[in-house]
C-alpha cells in the first residue's frame, strides 16, 4: 500500500504548537503509584499506597473547578470515560459530549470542545487532538487544540461505527481507532494548517464484537484491545490478536493499562449489570480499591506517555 509523507520536521512542530508548550512540560506531580480514575461528573487521582483511605484523593477536578469551561457547558462532563495524562496535563472526554485538556497543577482549562458521546482521545503532532465519537456519532474527529469552544468545527472527520479508542504511535508515526468490529491504523497528513486528512492504511476485524478499550501494553510493540467479551493483546508488527493470558476471558473490561515502569497491571471491570463499578482491580493480586457509591469507568497511571518530542 503507497505511503503517505507524514514526517514533519522538529521546527514546525515546535513552532505549530509554540501556545502549547506550557501544557507539554514534563513535571511529574505524582509517581508510578498514582492512578487517575474517570466516571460520572469527576475525574480524581489516588495514591495507592496511602494507607489512609480516608485521604487516598490527592487530586480532584469537576468541570465547575475550571473557569475557562463556562457555566452551560459543565454538563457536557457529567459522564467522564477517560483520563489520559501528559506532562502536567490530563486529556479528559465524556460521554455526555465534552472534550478537554486540563492543567493538574491549577485546574486551568486549556483547550475544550463538544464530540457526540466522546469516549476517548490523544493528542497528535501539530498540536491537535483525535477524538473517538462513539454510538451516536460513529466517527473520528481531529480538533485544533488552539482553538476552544462548542461549536468549533473538526479539521477533519472519518466515519467509524461505535469508536471507542484512539492512540497516537509517535515512534511509527501513526493512529490506531478502535470501532465497533474493526481495528484501523490511519495516516494523519497536514495538508495545511487549517486541515487534515485521515488516511486508513489497514484494517483488522475484531475476533469479537464490541471494541472497547485500546492502550499501548509495557512492550510498545504490542496493543491491549478489550471487547465486550475479551482482553487481547495485538502485535502491531504481525497484525494478530492474542488473548492475554490473565484476563483473556474477562468481560466487560473498560480500561486496562500495564505500567511501563514497573510492569503493575490496573484495570477497570463493570459489574455484569451496569457499565461502571466502584472497584479498581489491579492484575496479579486481589487486591482492590473500593470507592462506595462511586461510578468508575476508565483508570490509568500516572505515567504521561503522550508527550510529542
Amino acid at each position: 500500500m503507497k505511503y503517505f509523507v507524514k514526517i514533519i520536521s522538529v521546527t514546525v512542530i515546535v513552532l505549530s504548537v509554540s501556545c502549547m508548550q506550557e501544557k507539554i512540560k514534563d513535571k511529574r506531580m505524582f509517581t508510578h503509584n498514582h492512578i487517575i480514575c474517570c466516571g460520572s461528573e469527576e475525574v480524581f487521582i489516588v495514591d495507592i499506597d496511602d494507607k489512609n483511605t480516608n485521604d487516598i484523593k490527592k487530586w480532584i477536578w469537576r468541570a465547575s473547578d475550571s473557569p475557562e469551561i463556562p457555566k452551560d457547558v459543565h454538563s457536557h462532563f457529567r459522564s467522564t470515560d477517560e483520563c489520559k495524562p501528559f506532562g502536567d496535563n490530563i486529556l479528559i472526554t465524556s460521554s455526555s459530549g465534552g472534550v478537554a485538556i486540563i492543567a493538574i497543577r491549577d485546574k486551568r482549562c486549556l483547550f475544550y470542545t463538544s464530540s457526540r458521546n466522546a469516549h476517548s482521545a490523544c493528542l497528535l503532532p501539530g498540536g491537535r487532538i483525535a477524538v473517538a465519537s462513539s454510538t451516536g456519532g460513529d466517527e473520528l474527529l481531529v480538533f485544533d487544540s488552539n482553538k476552544s469552544g462548542v461549536d468549533i468545527k473538526p479539521l477533519s472527520r472519518m466515519p467509524l461505527k461505535g469508536a471507542h479508542g484512539v492512540y497516537w504511535d509517535r515512534n511509527l508515526s501513526e493512529l490506531w481507532a478502535l470501532g465497533d468490529d474493526e481495528l484501523l491504523v490511519i495516516d494523519v497528513e497536514n495538508v495545511n494548517l487549517n486541515t487534515t486528512k485521515l488516511l486508513v492504511k489497514k484494517r483488522w476485524k475484531l475476533p469479537t464484537d464490541g471494541g472497547h478499550d485500546l492502550f499501548p501494553c509495557r512492550d510498545e510493540r504490542l496493543l491491549f484491545v478489550t471487547t465486550n467479551t475479551n482482553v487481547y493483546r495485538f502485535d502491531k508488527t504481525d497484525g494478530k490478536f492474542t488473548l492475554d493470558k490473565q484476563f483473556g476471558k474477562l468481560k466487560k473490561v473498560k480500561s486496562i493499562d500495564e505500567n511501563p515502569e514497573t510492569g503493575k497491571i490496573v484495570y477497570h471491570r463493570a459489574t455484569p449489570e451496569n457499565w461502571w463499578s466502584e472497584k479498581i482491580r489491579f492484575g496479579g493480586s486481589q487486591k482492590t480499591i473500593h470507592f462506595k457509591d462511586h461510578r468508575l469507568y476508565k483508570v490509568r497511571w500516572y505515567i504521561p506517555r503522550e508527550i510529542l518530542r
